[in-house]
């Protein structure tokens, strides 16, 4: 006989099992979503930052979308994988962030450090989040989400994929430099922006990480 304390201990496991499949589900979309920026901004050369744009106003058009509920439930349920679900209140957001980032680079830095930029956040934001659910035991102290595995797994990934395209100081800069950003971006101390939605929505590392990065890497080359 099943007691309900035993079925209840046996929803939560699924719960928690279900959640963590929908996490690396999200994570590894977020990485297959960097690789094709990579490609993308390479095959496009000169379009590239034309083509973004317009790719970014399409996004937002899907967003508009989907916010009001125009499209058949199947296609609604596969584009909110993409999203935290309780979390995430506006559709396709991290994408958007994401190639918002892009753009800047684009504008601010040589192509070698948009791709490698791309795949900091893209590999290493990934790892990261995948380490610190599966690895994670010691939380990092400023931090009540973000673990010491999963920050230096990051740094790691992203070191791999960077150094590719950069040299390997301005990689482990970079790395470093966007998933220690990525352990602080979020947090609760930022509660004092709730008033500022506008700043409070570019406050995602999607967008933080690829600039921040990008600039240091920038700094290391001149050096």
């Amino acid at each position: 006989m099943v007691t309900l304390g035993q079925e209840e201990a046996k929803c939560e496991y699924r719960d928690k099992k279900a959640s963590l499949k929908g996490e690396l589900e999200r994570q590894l979309i977020h990485l297959f979503t960097g690789i094709f920026f990579i490609i993308f901004v390479y095959l496009t050369g000169d379009r590239a930052l034309t083509l973004l744009l317009l790719l970014l106003v399409f996004y937002l058009a899907v967003t508009y979308i989907i916010l009001n509920e125009m499209l058949p439930p199947q296609l609604y349920a596969f584009l909110c994988r993409w999203g935290r679900p309780g979390k995430q209140n506006i559709p396709l957001k991290g994408t958007i962030l994401l190639v918002c980032g892009i753009v800047v680079s684009l504008i601010l830095f040589p192509e070698e450090i948009v791709y490698a930029s791309i795949a900091v956040v893209g590999f290493g934001d990934s790892v990261a989040t995948i380490a610190g659910v599966t690895l994670g035991r010691h939380k990092l102290p400023y931090s009540e989400q973000k673990t010491v595995e999963g920050t230096l797994a990051g740094i790691i990934a992203a070191f791999i994929a960077a150094v590719v395209f950069v040299t390997p100081a301005q990689a482990l800069v970079g790395s470093a430099g966007g998933m220690l950003l990525e352990s602080v971006v979020g947090m609760q101390t930022i509660k004092e922006l709730d008033s500022q939605a506008a700043l409070k929505f570019f406050l995602n590392d999607n967008f933080l990480i690829p600039i921040f990065s990008g600039l240091l890497m920038f700094i290391i080359g001149l050096l």
